[in-house]
């Protein structure tokens, strides 16, 4: 997997998250609060999804670290293909050669040389075989971390969302952004700011516990 469909992947994977995790979590709350008083006036805020994405440290830490570990394999996995290019066309090139010598060659050395040749052969399938099994379990690993790390963001924002609400009293927390439902916004309904931060200092403390263990 290169960078630009780690890239996308990432992206379209918390994209998604969010608004499963928007939809789910607000429509949670607003169905908890719809006989209270607050559902004739209901407070209603939002998130810019975009600016979250490129300013939540989890995120940013998370997509970095996926992405060397893919250039790590990827170029690990570049080097070991290129290397069996090369044995694979000088098998190609002697069996050539032999080809066109061999009414010259004695039918025993003859016969020793075809069976070499084919043990040769089936060595290097062997070895495709290999690289090949090599990549496919490389993207596995890559998308089992994805899922990883977008279970851990979900559980952070969930969290997050339903400790906010409790504070501020929200009944609706929407999502604006290239994938979110709100076109318009006043910017006092805005907290994107405060989210990232918050979200930014619990990940930062978490962190700074897991580095001092």
């Amino acid at each position: 997997m290169n960078f630009k469909t780690l890239n996308f992947v990432m992206l379209s994977i918390f994209m998604s998250l969010l608004i499963s995790c928007d939809n789910n979590k607000q429509a949670s709350q607003e169905a908890n609060k719809i006989n209270t008083p607050s559902s004739s006036n209901p407070k209603i805020v939002y998130v810019n999804i975009d600016t979250l994405l490129t300013k939540y440290n989890l995120y940013i830490d998370k997509k970095s670290e996926l992405e060397a570990e893919s250039k790590v394999a990827e170029k690990s996995l570049a080097g070991k293909l290129e290397a069996f290019r090369r044995r694979a066309g000088q098998f190609q090139q002697e069996i050539a050669e032999i080809q066109q010598k061999a009414n010259t060659i004695a039918p025993v050395e003859l016969k020793k040389m075809e069976e070499r040749y084919a043990r040769q052969q089936q060595d290097l399938m062997r070895e495709e075989e290999s690289l090949l099994k090599q990549r496919d379990n490389a993207a596995i690993d890559l998308d089992k971390k994805l899922q990883e790390t977008q279970k851990d963001l979900q559980s952070k924002i969930d969290d997050f969302l339903a400790k906010v609400a409790d504070e501020k009293g929200y009944d609706l927390v929407l999502m604006k952004g290239s994938s979110g439902s709100v076109m318009y916004g006043r910017n006092t309904l805005d907290i994107t700011d405060d989210t990232v931060k918050r979200l930014n200092e619990e990940y930062t403390s978490n962190k700074t516990k897991q580095e001092k263990k």
